[in-house]
């Protein structure tokens, strides 16, 4: 049994001595495991979104972190930090800290990709945690109805939502002359029908 399946309060210090075979996090003390693994159609997605921001990205001063990345929040290492997340996808800009195994500060963009086990965390957990840190900008990525849902912080609060469907074109409102080809994220990762 890990260490993190007993009960308690944990710490980014107990969290670096958990074994490297399992994916966890940690969201004020408590800790998630991160099973099962993410579909095919998950992974294409990201690996999608995080082509497309590299190239849209190219020649700023931003970093582009898809999964599994550690981030924590705040401006210095602290082993005494309570949270510690691997979004599937975020965006770092100008100077930014971190340790050899963990990148930490806020992110200008994170993006949450659902998959069954973790839609309520992502929608609800994770939400209020971005929202409370000041993530500018924060999107969920809906494979199975195609729709990603935009929350953008507006000093205090994420305002509206916006929902953006699949043939649409999706402009980051924290950088200028940014976007993502909705349709392509979509369209580009559908298995092939295979024969029964």
């Amino acid at each position: 049994m890990s260490m993190a399946q007993k009960k308690g309060h944990y710490t980014v210090a107990d969290y670096a001595l958990w074994p490297e075979g399992e994916r966890w996090e940690l969201i004020d003390g408590e800790a998630y495991l991160m099973t099962p693994a993410p579909s095919r159609r998950h992974q294409q997605i990201a690996a999608q979104l995080v082509g497309q921001f590299l190239a849209s990205l190219q020649g700023r001063p931003c970093t582009v972190y898809p999964a599994p990345s550690d981030l924590t929040f705040g401006d210095k290492a602290d082993d005494q930090a309570d949270t510690v997340v691997q979004p599937d996808l975020f965006v770092m800009c100008g100077s930014h800290g971190g340790t050899e195994n963990r990148v930490i500060g806020v992110p200008v963009l994170i993006i949450e990709i659902l998959s069954p086990s973790s839609a309520r965390r992502d929608k609800i957990v994770k939400l209020a945690l971005y929202q409370r840190v000041g993530v500018k900008e924060y999107w969920i990525v809906d494979p199975i109805y195609e729709v990603i849902d935009v929350f953008v912080h507006n000093g205090t609060e994420y305002g509206r939502s916006q929902t953006v469907a699949k043939d649409d074109s999706l402009a980051l409102s924290t950088l200028d002359g940014v976007s993502v080809d909705v349709e392509a994220v979509f369209t580009q990762n559908r298995a092939p029908e295979t024969e029964e």
